[in-house]
This record gives structure tokens, sequence and C-alpha cells, in this order.
């Protein structure tokens, strides 16, 4: 049934995430009081996940139905590698929001110079650069493997598992979560310590740091089976027994399905987000006269107060 039920779930998780995902670039691109410092980070998340599914969804479900591989070492090489890549941006570009919250809530007149979005583009691309160059012994060290000649799979063997997938857990997920577990400690014991000025302060911080804690937290636990599979299978003896084979199929799109909660969690939470996305779709089907029209009627404070993360509290 799994065979069947996974690739399913794939294939729903790839529509949900590539129209909500390029529904995020488009209005963040497309929308000038969207571009802001962190708004620039969900874009760079957005990217990812994009890259992602387009990437590796498609090759992932075909095996759960065949049970084979059969496109190749250099598509297994390349999917290997963006599954990888693109965590470490995902999990990163989480790591600098985390970190940029706590800037604007805790130092935020010392650190103006830093939040800029000069400086948020720097380090995007320098994440991207890094992450591609320090990625490649994962391209290299996977190939088709062959166990028999009705089952092959792309994977690594031998003494190189260990250590990639005990440094795959510790600098994709356990670090990085802790590092944002600390910030975010610090935040609440800042505001915490801040009672007189919390009332002032709750509407302009608190609703964005609940969608972004949403976001890390879905991250978590979507990406927990997955690694505690990988380490079991390194250090411990999986199960072979049917229902732990669906639970992997399951941890899988657990997984994967992560790259298409995010622009759901902006959807549901963000009203600002909601009405750009409403928008995005709407206009498409509109004479571009009477979206101009549209546009300028629009007041600009209500945009501004209702952003998601507003311009006020962020530098340009």
């Amino acid at each position: 049934m799994w065979t069947y039920v996974g690739p399913a779930i794939l294939g729903l998780i790839f529509v949900v995430g590539v129209i909500g995902n390029s529904l995020v670039i488009t209005v963040i691109l497309s929308k000038q009081s969207m571009r802001t410092v962190t708004n620039f980070l969900l874009l760079n998340l957005a990217v990812a996940d994009m890259a992602f599914l387009v990437v590796c969804i498609p090759f992932t479900a075909h095996k759960f139905i065949t049970m084979k591989w059969i496109f190749g070492d250099t598509a297994c090489k390349v999917v290997q590698y963006f599954v990888y890549v693109t965590a470490y941006i995902t999990v990163y570009t989480l790591v600098a929001i985390s970190a940029l919250r706590y800037m604007t809530i805790v130092w935020s007149t010392q650190t103006q110079f830093i939040r800029t979005k000069r400086n948020v583009i720097v380090f995007i691309v320098s994440i991207w650069t890094v992450t591609f160059g320090a990625n490649i012994p994962v391209m290299l060290l996977h190939e088709v493997k062959y166990p028999s000649a009705a089952f092959s799979y792309c994977g690594l063997e031998g003494k190189a598992v260990e250590p990639l997938f005990l440094t795959f857990f510790i600098l994709s997920y356990a670090l990085p979560l802790i590092a944002i577990i600390f910030l975010y400690v610090l935040i609440l014991f800042h505001l915490r310590q801040q009672k007189s000025t919390l009332d002032q302060t709750r509407d302009r911080t608190n609703h964005a740091f609940r969608i972004i804690v949403a976001v890390i937290v879905v991250f978590a636990l979507t990406w927990l089976p997955h690694h505690v599979n990988s380490l079991v299978s390194v250090y411990g003896a999986l199960p072979t027994q049917t229902w732990y084979q669906a639970l992997r199929v399951l941890w899988y799109c657990m997984a994967y399905g992560n790259s298409c909660a995010n622009p759901l969690i902006y959807n549901y939470g963000s009203q600002e987000f909601r009405k750009s996305f409403k928008e995005a779709i709407y206009c498409k089907n509109k004479p571009k006269k009477t979206r101009v029209i549209n546009e300028v009627s629009k007041p600009q404070k209500v945009v501004l107060q209702n952003s998601f993360v507003s311009k006020n509290h962020e530098s340009k």
C-alpha cells in the first residue's frame, strides 16, 4: 500500500509546495512593502524549498513506486547533493532569522547598521556559496548500488556512512536548533525584564515572533524522525518488518513536507501575506489598467501597519 500512498503524498507536497513557494517569491519581489530584511530571509527559504521540491521529490516518488534507481550515477549525485545543500540553507537561514529577531528586540538601536538589506543579501550569497562548496564530498560519495537484480538504490556504503550521517545530524539539525533555542530564550528573558514596555511593543513584535517560531518548530518536528532513523541505521539495527518500512516512508514524507509548510504558515498567521497571496492570484486574471487603479487607491498607511515585518522596525 505504501508503495503508492508515499508517492501520492509526495505528489501533493510537490503541488502545494511549488504553488505556495512561488507565491511567496512573487509577493516579496513584486510588492515594495514586503521587501523587509526578515522577508528577504523568508524569500531565501522559499527558494531553497523550491529547489528541493523540483530536484528531489520526482526522483524519490519514482523510487518508492519501482524500488529501483534507474536514473544513473549523475542524477543520484545531484539529487543527494541538493538534499544536503537545501537542508543546510534552510536551517542556517532560520538561525539568521532568529539572530535578526534577537537583535531587533534586544539591541534594536545598537544593531541598526547590521540589519540592512545589503547585509542580508551578502549573507544569502555567502551561505549558498559556502554550502555548495562544503557539500561537494556528498556528491562525490553517492552512487547507485545494486544489491540484487530486482533492487537498486542511490546511496553510499562503507566508512563514509557514519561520519557523513553524524556530521549532517550535528551541523544541519542539532547545533542550529540549540543556537535558535538559546536566542529565543534570551529574547523571552529580555521581554520578561521589560514588562513596563511589553504592552507597547506586543502588537509590533509578538505576531511576527509567533509566526517565525511556528516555522522553526515545524522544521524541527518534520526532520526529527528522519535524523533518528539515519542514526539508528548507523549505530543500531533497523527493524525489517513491514510496519517499520511504512514508517520510513512516512518519515520521508514528513521531512519533504517541510518544504511546503512555510507558505501555509504565512497564509494562516500573517494578514499581509494572506492579502498579498490573494492579490497575486487575483491580479493575474485582471487587466493591467484595473490593477494599477486598485494599487493607487490603497492607503499606504494600512499596508505598513499590517505588514508581517513592518519597515518601522527593520532597517532598509
